[in-house]
Order: C-alpha cells, then sequence, then structure tokens
C-alpha cells in the first residue's frame, strides 16, 4: 500500500494544478493531511491534536498550522482570518472517530479515523468513493481583498488497494 500520494508517480485523468515542485511535508507528528495554494508553497498543516497520555482533544481533534517554506520550513500559527479559510468544526463520533466540516466549505465531510495499525487518517468521498485523504490544493485568483477560489483539488488513496483518487471541484 502507498505510503504517501506523490503525484508525480501517477498520472491521474484531469488532473492540473498541483504543481510537481511544491515540497511534501515531513517530520510532522501525526500529519494527518496537508491544504497547499497555487499563491505560494507555503503549506497549511493538520495533525492530530492529541494530550500526553494519547488522549484525542474532543473539540479540536486537528492541530492546525502553516509551513513557512517562503521562510525557510519555519511553523506559525493561524492568524483569525486565517482560522476562517483553513479552520474547521468537528464533533465526535466515538473514541476514535471524528467528523468535521472546513469552515469556508461546508459541503465536504471529513472523518477523522484510526486504522488497524493504530494510526489515524482522513477519510472522504474523492470522486464518490470512500478514500484517505492526503492533501488538498486550492487554486485561487487574488482580486482585491480577499482571494476568489475556482476550483480544489483533493488527493487520496483508496484504503482498499492504495490506487490513487484524485478529484477537482469548482467552486
Amino acid at each position: 500500500m502507498l505510503k504517501d500520494f506523490d503525484k508525480s508517480q501517477y498520472s491521474v485523468f484531469g488532473e492540473r494544478g498541483l504543481p510537481e515542485h511544491y515540497p511534501i511535508p515531513s517530520n510532522i507528528d501525526n500529519l494527518l493531511f496537508y491544504i497547499q495554494r497555487n499563491l505560494n508553497k507555503n503549506t497549511i498543516v493538520y495533525a492530530l491534536n492529541i494530550d500526553n497520555d494519547g488522549i484525542i482533544n474532543e473539540k479540536y481533534p486537528m492541530k492546525v498550522f502553516w509551513i513557512k517554506y517562503t521562510d525557510g520550513g519555519i511553523r506559525q500559527e493561524l492568524n483569525y482570518l486565517q482560522h476562517k479559510a483553513f479552520g474547521y468544526s468537528a464533533h465526535a463520533i466515538n473514541n476514535h472517530t471524528y467528523e468535521f466540516r472546513m469552515d469556508s466549505y461546508h459541503r465536504l465531510r471529513f472523518f477523522i479515523a484510526k486504522f488497524e495499525d493504530g494510526t489515524h487518517k482522513i477519510i472522504t468521498k474523492i470522486n464518490g468513493v470512500d478514500a484517505k485523504l492526503n492533501n488538498i490544493y486550492v487554486f485561487a485568483n487574488e482580486f482585491g481583498l480577499f482571494p476568489k477560489v475556482e476550483y480544489i483539488e483533493l488527493y487520496g488513496q483508496s484504503p482498499d488497494n492504495g490506487f490513487p483518487c484524485y478529484e477537482k471541484i469548482s467552486i
């Protein structure tokens, strides 16, 4: 089964956005998924939010922060407006499963689920099938104060066979 979806390994019908040279975040404890944008290489990271005893925070099961690749790869917290764009709302289904939706786009449902190997992954529908989400790419035009999102791309893999999954969603 594939560990991470490296876009350069596959030709996925319809893909157009995510540049090949964008970095893939590494050395991040409990990484669940990440978001990259066309505006620059800086990356929003979503990691499992657990305490020292391994208990998931029920209200905020994910930590969200930047990796500022344009500033040497430093980590930085999101500001208020960035939380509006990249924040989420979640609720517990049970001790190991949480549902969440992005604050800026409520149509997609995501689940944090614990797998048999003890790791947690994000499950969502990608092109109509259940898939493990690896990353999201956001393409936006910067006109005025706030960027206008044109489309998002979901990149993941089948939990059954590891085959890559892809979907482009026009906004």
